[in-house]
């Protein structure tokens, strides 16, 4: 009897955790070049973070932010 519960526990807690960890997973936007890059993004809101890719000729703005509706611009 043990066994059985464990056996239908464990896929349930797997389950949960993937849920969840999708849930914490962001979203990302890739907003031109670096100039003003913080205030473009800004406008994803207050946990949104700018940072500047240089793997792109010139530097490519990119923002993460949580997975909201996007803003109107």
């Amino acid at each position: 009897m043990a066994k059985a519960k464990f056996s239908v526990v464990f896929p349930i807690i797997f389950l949960i955790m993937f849920a969840l960890a999708e849930d914490c997973m962001g979203c990302q936007a890739m907003l031109g070049d670096c100039s003003r890059c913080g205030i473009k993004c800004s406008s994803y809101g207050r946990h949104a973070e700018a940072h500047c890719d240089y793997r792109y000729e010139g530097g490519a703005c990119i923002c993460d932010f949580p997975c909201n509706p996007p803003p109107n611009l």
